[in-house]
């Protein structure tokens, strides 16, 4: 079976990534933090000599980067972006290429892209704002030059869950800053939720996004490992999404019909940063890899929120919230 190591394993996709792999492949993790699920080496990226000496005594076959500083959040010292995006992925690249380990999967973003009104295909212009995608598209670069097999992935909007037999995986972010956790989770309890902007030129003035189910990123990403396996050389970059336009009053109002709440929501100003459209083309995606989505539908997507958000509370597991307060 092919040996897979995923970086930052603790996290959403990681967690997510372990439940829907496990069948199929051996996999370990590296993270600063506990997994849910999957056994983790608690080892910081940045600590090379710790690093050097776990990838030189477990010997992956494809490594799938997703460690970094995630949280957009300005406020945030941007040289806690700059150690653990950037050094963190020099110090891997450094302890792959001297292991003779040539096979990487890197989890990028969309927001490196140049803002369009229509959707983004790789070749479109970059022009990454925040301190987190000016540091993913520094990661980009750094893979690129490294003479390493390499798919750099720009995930859209993840979000939702899934679950395979007795596991459950879904996103849980401390705090949490993404509108469809937050609204579904704000519905079942009763809290006030807050809209940032209804003055944008679409449709109802809120903004349009593009969400990919979990469980599609996870498939895309299995995809990825057996087109890696099969090619003696590859270098691709290639979105993920779904090809979505749903507005942020869509989803309020879709998790009121389905969860039959009267939902206490107010519309505030337009929040700094964000932009009207940002919308994906998985026309490469679906070239290269032979995929497309399969989950992504939003009443899908809220659905399996709804299960997670539930799982959450009868767990006694909560919840804090960063700019959907």
């Amino acid at each position: 079976m092919t040996k897979i190591l995923i970086t930052g394993s603790s996290g959403y996709i990681g967690n997510a990534l372990w439940v829907y792999l496990k069948k199929n492949y051996i996999i370990r993790g590296l993270d600063k933090y506990n997994s849910r699920y999957l056994k983790s080496e608690k080892i910081d990226l940045l600590n090379l000599k710790k690093l050097d000496h776990y990838i030189k005594s477990y010997q992956p076959d494809i490594v799938i980067h997703l460690a970094a500083q995630s949280l957009v959040d300005e406020t945030i010292n941007k040289k806690k972006y700059y150690l653990n995006n950037v050094v963190a992925t020099k110090n891997l690249i450094f302890c792959l290429k001297k292991n003779k380990i040539f096979n990487l999967i890197f989890s990028s973003t969309a927001a490196v892209y140049k803002y369009k009104n229509t959707p983004i295909k790789e070749n479109d212009n970059l022009k990454p704002v925040s301190a987190y995608a000016k540091t993913k598209y520094e990661c980009e670069k750094l893979i690129k030059k490294s003479n390493l097999n390499y798919i750099i992935l720009r995930f859209f909007n993840v979000c939702s869950s899934f679950k395979i037999k007795n596991k459950i995986a879904g996103e849980l972010h401390k705090p949490e800053t993404h509108i469809i956790p937050t609204v579904v989770y704000k519905s079942i309890l009763n809290k006030k939720i807050y809209i940032y902007g209804n003055t944008y030129k679409t449709k109802d003035g809120s903004c349009v996004r593009d969400y990919i189910h979990i469980q599609d990123i996870c498939s895309a990403i299995k995809k990825c490992l057996k087109k890696m396996k099969n090619s003696n050389k590859i270098r691709e970059i290639i979105n993920i999404g779904s090809q979505s336009k749903i507005t942020n009053l869509e989803i309020l109002h879709l998790v009121k019909k389905i969860t039959k709440s009267s939902l206490n929501y107010e519309i505030v100003k337009n929040r700094k940063g964000d932009i009207a459209y940002l919308i994906c083309s998985i026309s490469k995606a679906k070239k290269i890899l032979n995929w497309k989505p399969s989950n992504s539908k939003i009443k899908k997507i809220i659905k399996d929120e709804i299960m997670w958000v539930k799982y959450l509370i009868k767990n006694n597991i909560k919840r804090t919230f960063k700019n959907y307060l």
